[in-house]
């Protein structure tokens, strides 16, 4: 998910949980989850987003799970607005095109998931 020039790898899962979450994909949001833990150090980003405490998120994480979240739930829903906040917190253009694959990714995979029942659902043991 990741490009040279880009976004860090907990940025990158910071995005996909976003996507995850908008398809309501279970599996797929826990994974990143996770990992974003696991490579910023630190599951105060995800307590805040599971326990909807958004306002402990920093600007920066925040501004990536508002055009994440906005971006999975239909593109058009990702504006100007949400690429000029993104400016603001920091990032480059090619942390913001980085971002935008990584979400994309994501939200296929996500949307993969569900007709296949793995999103949500254990196949029976026959």
């Amino acid at each position: 998910m990741r490009i040279k020039g880009g976004q860090s790898r907990a940025n990158c899962e910071l995005g996909a949980l976003g996507a995850s979450l908008v398809n309501g994909c279970k599996y797929c949001a826990y994974v990143p989850a996770d990992h974003h833990a696991t490579e910023s150090g630190s599951s105060d980003v995800i307590y805040g987003i599971w326990t909807r405490n958004r306002d402990r998120l920093s600007l920066r994480d925040a501004a990536i799970l508002a055009f994440a979240e906005a971006l999975s739930a239909t593109p058009v829903a990702a504006t100007r607005d949400h690429v000029a906040t993104l400016r603001d917190a920091g990032l480059s253009p090619d942390e913001i095109d980085n971002l935008i694959h990584a979400i994309a990714i994501f939200c296929w995979a996500n949307r993969l998931m569900h007709p296949l029942g793995s999103a949500t659902l254990k196949r029976k043991q026959k």
